[in-house]
């Protein structure tokens, strides 16, 4: 088959049309919670890491576990509850669609309120309807679950080290994730289904022990596959190979832990598995472009992440 022309290919029609603005965004970790029925003026995405609890959004119920996606598009009622021990649900709210003259607002809508203000409706995100983007409301189970979650966790982590341009670097990182998410719905690599779902179990045992991962050989006969196999179809599915999947969790949990914590890099570079410090200092400038030492300054500004203390006013 000839490769599609430029211009042609599936979401091509999106790109005039998204703007993303991301008003509000964190990674929490949380005991049992609950946040009974609203109303949004912009859109809520949600990503269950770990744990599980119980979504209602439009009327509809859902049971949540660990790789779920919750999208809740904006004037849609929807209620939440977290179960114990404890759930990790990185979430963003944000804009389709940017407009200067009424994205720039910043207050928190409370549980309970379903009838939004009149003076409020102007705010509210107009309706797209499109297609696509429609096809996104309430669970979404696809096997870029993972990819966009690390993707948000990316926003996460851009939002709150606030270096110049952070605005657009988060836009741009928006757009990745509605890209991944289309491209799920696709099942681009269905010829590879029977063996996602333990690719995905290997994927998240590879993050949760980056620090000293299982060698080759045993990742893939957890997947029941050959060495070979399983670099090929881990590649396909995750646009890299094992070991730089594993470099990347690594670095991605030195981030996190940069921007939350006050360990310093010799700490990090060995409880993330770095033979040294300035082993964990070369991969890390390799990969960002910038030093540790350089990440960790911007990383002292923090805006719209997490803990927001501004009130809801009408």
């Amino acid at each position: 088959m000839a490769d599609p022309i430029p211009g042609m290919e599936p979401g091509q029609e999106l790109l005039p049309l998204l703007r993303p603005y991301v008003r509000h965004c964190g990674n929490s970790h949380r005991k049992a919670w609950a946040l009974s029925s609203r109303k949004l003026l912009d859109y809520l995405l949600v990503y269950i890491a770990e744990g599980c609890g119980r979504f209602v959004i439009g009327g509809k119920e859902y049971e949540a576990r660990a790789g779920d996606l919750f999208w809740i598009p904006p004037d849609t009622c929807h209620a939440m509850e977290g179960f114990p021990p404890e759930m990790h649900c990185p979430y963003i709210h944000f804009d389709l669609v940017y407009r200067a003259d009424h994205s720039h607002w910043d207050f928190s809508i409370p549980e309970g309120m379903t009838d939004l203000a009149p003076e409020l409706m102007p705010l509210m995100h107009p309706p797209l309807h499109h297609e696509r983007l429609d096809s996104l409301t309430g669970r979404i189970r696809n096997y870029t679950n993972r990819r966009v979650g690390q993707l948000m966790q990316d926003v996460c982590m851009e939002a709150a080290r606030a270096q110049p341009f952070t605005g657009i670097k988060m836009s741009g990182l928006m757009i990745e994730i509605i890209a991944e998410m289309l491209r799920g719905q696709e099942q681009v690599f269905c010829e590879h289904q029977a063996h996602m779902p333990l690719l995905e179990k290997t994927a998240d045992l590879m993050i949760k022990e980056c620090a000293a991962p299982p060698p080759l050989h045993e990742l893939a006969r957890r997947c029941g596959l050959s060495v070979s196999q399983f670099r090929y179809l881990f590649g396909q599915c995750y646009g890299c190979s094992p070991r730089k999947y594993i470099r990347r969790a690594r670095l991605h949990k030195a981030k996190e832990l940069m921007t939350s914590t006050s360990m310093t890099l010799s700490e990090i570079s060995s409880l993330l598995g770095f033979e040294t410090v300035h082993s964990l200092s070369r991969a890390f400038s390799d990969e960002e472009g910038i030093s540790p030492s350089e990440y960790r300054h911007y990383a002292s500004v923090r805006t719209r992440v997490e803990g927001r203390i501004t009130p809801y006013k009408a």
